[in-house]
C-alpha cells in the first residue's frame, strides 16, 4: 500500500517548506498528499484549544483548506487517550498518532483506512515520523505567532524554511549513514564504520569519535576504538565523494591502520567505572540520554583523568541504546577547531547513536544465530556419531565375546606346544609367537568389552599422591629402559578427592604410558599435581608432560574418539575409556601442545559424595 518511506517523508518535508507562509494550507497540503500517497480514506488533524483541555478545531484532507470548530473532550475518547499516553493507537479502520513536541502538545493526527486495507509496521513507523514533522511544524508556527510582535513575518518564515531545510539535510545524511551501516553485519567492521561516519566532514562532522563498551559483569566502561577525521578517510575516502558511502573500505588492513594510531592506542588504555556519580560516560548510560561537558577543566576524579589522558576540552557522550540494555557510549569532540557542540548537533548525535545501536544489535543477533546454528550442527553430529558408536559398541561386544572362547583354546594349546617343542626349534618359536599374539588379542578384547559395558564406580576418599606413586612404580622400569628422565612435582598437603581409586589409577597409568611410548629415543617425562579450581569448586590437577614432539591438529581433533589410534598396535580405546571415567568423576581432561611435546591435564573436583555412579 505504501510508497518508499524515505520518498514520502522527503515530500512531506518539501511540502512543509513550500507552505511556510500559510500554515493551514501547509497542513492541508500534507494531509491531502498523505491520503493520495498512502491510499487513505481520510486524514485529519485535531488541534487542542489554548487551555489544552479539549480539541477545538479539526482540519480534514477532504474539506477546504481551513479548520472547522469541534468539541471533543480529552476524557474517554481515543484521541484524548493517544494524546495523554503519547502512544499511537489503532481501533478498527482508524489509527491515531500524537502530534507533540518536547515543549507542547498540539493535537493528534487521525487516519481512516479504506475497506479491506491495513497498516504494516513500516506504515505505522512512517506515520509516527510524519506526526513528529507535523509537531515540529506546529511548534514553529506557534513560535511564529508568539514572537510576531518582536520579529517580522518574513524573518519567521525564513527561519521555518531554514529549519525544515536543516531537517531535510539531516534526514538525508542519516539515511546515507544508515545505508552504509547496513552494508556489513560483521561487528568489527561495523564499529570502524560507525566511528568513521561520525568524524568525516560529509558525515557526522565531528573531529574525533570514541567507542566505549559496557561490561556489566565487571562494572566498567572499556575503551574499544578511537578514530580521528584523518583516520576515518581510510574507510570513507574523501576523493571518492558519496560513492565511498556505498562501498566503504573495511578490510583487515584498514582496521589495523586505524587501531595503530596513537589516539586509538590511548583510547584502548581507558577503563572507567560504571558509576553515574563518577564520570560523564556512566551518567549517559544511567540516564540513557546524551550528556554534554562544556568545559573539562572543572571536572574531578575519573572525569578529570579521562579528559586529561585524551586531551578533551568540550565533549559529548551518547549512549548506544539496545532493546533491553545499553550497549556502549560514543564520545565525540572537536579538539582542532574548538567548534561548539550546539543543541542541533546534540540532537543529530542522539539520532546517529540510535541508528548505530540498532545496527550493532542486528550484528550481534546475527552472530548469536550463527553460533546457535553451529552449536546445533555440532550437537547433531555428536548425536549421529553417538548412535554409530552405540551400534558399533554392541557389535564389538558381541564379536569379542564370540572370539574369546576359541582364543582361550588357541592360547592354551600354543603354550603346551611351546613347552614340549625342543629348545631353539622353529616349532617352539612359532608356538611362542602364537601365544604372544593371543595374549595381545585377549587384551584388546578386554578393552573392547570394558568400553561397551556400563561402568560402576564406587566413590571413596582418594589420595592422588599415593595413586601417582603407584603409577610411577609400575612404569618406572619401562621408563628407565627407554632412557627417559622422570620428574615428579607434587604440592605438599594436597587435598584428597572423592573418586574410584582403581579407575583413577587406570587413567593416570594410561596417560603416563602414552607419554612414555612417544619418547622411544628418550626425553623427559614430568608429572605434576597441584590444587586448582573447577567450575567454581576446589579441585586437584594432575599434569603429564612429555618431550615427544607434540600432537598434530588432525590427531588432536580425534584423540578421545573410540577406536582412534596412531600406534601400529592397540585398540584406540585407552584415552576414550579414560575420558569417560573422568566425566563420571565430574572432572575434565585437557590436552595441548607445549614447546617440546604434549601436555595432558586431569582435573578432579574435591567434592563430597560416596555414592556409586553407573554409566
Amino acid at each position: 500500500m505504501m510508497r518508499d518511506s524515505f520518498d514520502v517523508l522527503r515530500n512531506v518535508v518539501r511540502l512543509a517548506n513550500c507552505g511556510a507562509a500559510d500554515h493551514l494550507a501547509c497542513f492541508h497540503g500534507i494531509l491531502d498528499y498523505l491520503t493520495r500517497a498512502l491510499g487513505l480514506a481520510e486524514a485529519s488533524l485535531y488541534f487542542l484549544d489554548a487551555r489544552g483541555d479539549r480539541f477545538s478545531r479539526v482540519l480534514r484532507a477532504s474539506s477546504p483548506p481551513s479548520s472547522h470548530d469541534c468539541h471533543i473532550p480529552l476524557e474517554e475518547t481515543l484521541q484524548g487517550e493517544v494524546l495523554r499516553t503519547r502512544q499511537a493507537r489503532t481501533e478498527g479502520a482508524q489509527a491515531v498518532f500524537a502530534v507533540v513536541t518536547r515543549y507542547r502538545e498540539h493535537g493528534v493526527l487521525s487516519v481512516e483506512l479504506l475497506p479491506g486495507s491495513t497498516l504494516s509496521e513500516g506504515d505505522l513507523s512512517l506515520l509516527e515520523a510524519i506526526s513528529e514533522e507535523l509537531a515540529s511544524l506546529a511548534q514553529l508556527h506557534h513560535d511564529v505567532e508568539a514572537e510576531k510582535e518582536q520579529a517580522s513575518a518574513l524573518g519567521q518564515m525564513k527561519a521555518l524554511s531554514a529549519e525544515n531545510d536543516r531537517k531535510f539535510r539531516e534526514i538525508s545524511l542519516l539515511y546515507r549513514i544508515s545505508r552504509a551501516m547496513h552494508s556489513t553485519l560483521r561487528l568489527n567492521e561495523l564499529v570502524h564504520l560507525i566511528l568513521s561516519a561520525a568524524t568525516v566532514k560529509e558525515g557526522g562532522g565531528f573531529e574525533r569519535a570514541m567507542l566505549f563498551t559496557v561490561n556489566e559483569r565487571s562494572g566498567t566502561l572499556q575503551g574499544m576504538l578511537g578514530v580521528t577525521r584523518r583516520a576515518a578517510q581510510l574507510v570513507l575516502p574523501k576523493t571518492e565523494g558519496l560513492d565511498s558511502w556505498a562501498h566503504p573500505r573495511m578490510g583487515a588492513e584498514v582496521q589495523e591502520a586505524q587501531r595503530r594510531t596513537a589516539f586509538c592506542r590511548q583510547v584502548l588504555k581507558q577503563r572507567l567505572p560504571l558509576d553515574a556519580e563518577d564520570n560523564a560516560l556512566a551518567r549517559a548510560v544511567a540516564d540513557t540520554e546524551v550528556v554534554l561537558i562544556r568545559d573539562s577543566t572543572s571536572l574531578q576524579g575519573s572525569d578529570r583523568a579521562f579528559a586529561t589522558a585524551l586531551e578533551l576540552k568540550a565533549y559529548a557522550c551518547a549512549p548506544l541504546l539496545g532493546k533491553d540494555r545499553v550497549l556502549g557510549v560514543v564520545v565525540v569532540d572537536n579538539p582542532d577547531s574548538h567548534e561548539d557542540i550546539t543543541p542541533g548537533r546534540l540532537r543529530f548525535l542522539e539520532l546517529f547513536a540510535n541508528q548505530a545501536a540498532a545496527a550493532m544489535e542486528n550484528s550481534m543477533l546475527l552472530h548469536r544465530l550463527e553460533s546457535a546454528h553451529q552449536d546445533l550442527r555440532e550437537t547433531q553430529e555428536r548425536l549421529i556419531q553417538g548412535e554409530k558408536l552405540a551400534v558399533l559398541g554392541e557389535m564389538a561386544a558381541s564379536v569379542a565375546h564370540e572370539l574369546r572362547n576359541p582364543l582361550v583354546s588357541i592360547g592354551g594349546f600354543a603354550q603346551r606346544l611351546c613347552r614340549h617343542a625342543p629348545e631353539g626349534s622353529r616349532d617352539r618359536e612359532y608356538a611362542g609367537i602364537i601365544a604372544r599374539e593371543v595374549r595381545r588379542m585377549e587384551e584388546m578384547l578386554t578393552n573392547i568389552l570394558a568400553f561397551s559395558k556400563k561402568q560402576m564406580l564406587c566413590f571413596v576418599e582418594c589420595d592422588l599422591i599415593r595413586i601417582i606413586d603407584e603409577v610411577v612404580d609400575l612404569e618406572n622400569n619401562a621408563i628407565l629402559a627407554a632412557g627417559i628422565e622422570l620428574k615428579v612435582e607434587v604440592t605438599d598437603n594436597l587435598a584428597k578427592v572423592q573418586g574410584d581409586a582403581q579407575k583413577l589409577r587406570q587413567v593416570l597409568l594410561n596417560m603416563v604410558a602414552n607419554a612414555r611410548q612417544v619418547m622411544s629415543l628418550g626425553g623427559t617425562l614430568t608429572v605434576r599435581a597441584y590444587p586448582t579450581v573447577l567450575r567454581g569448586e576446589s579441585a586437584v590437577a594432575v599434569e603429564v608432560e612429555d618431550t615427544g614432539g607434540g600432537i598434530s591438529d588432525e590427531v588432536m581433533r580425534n584423540i578421545f574418539n573410540p577406536f582412534f589410534t596412531t600406534k601400529g598396535e592397540g585398540t584406540g580405546l585407552g584415552l576414550s575409556i579414560s575420558h569417560r571415567i573422568v566425566e563420571l568423576h565430574r572432572g575434565e581432561i585437557e590436552v595441548m601442545n607445549r614447546e617440546k611435546g604434549a601436555l595432558f591435564i586431569l582435573r578432579i573436583p574435591c567434592r563430597e559424595g560416596n555414592e556409586a555412579r553407573l554409566r
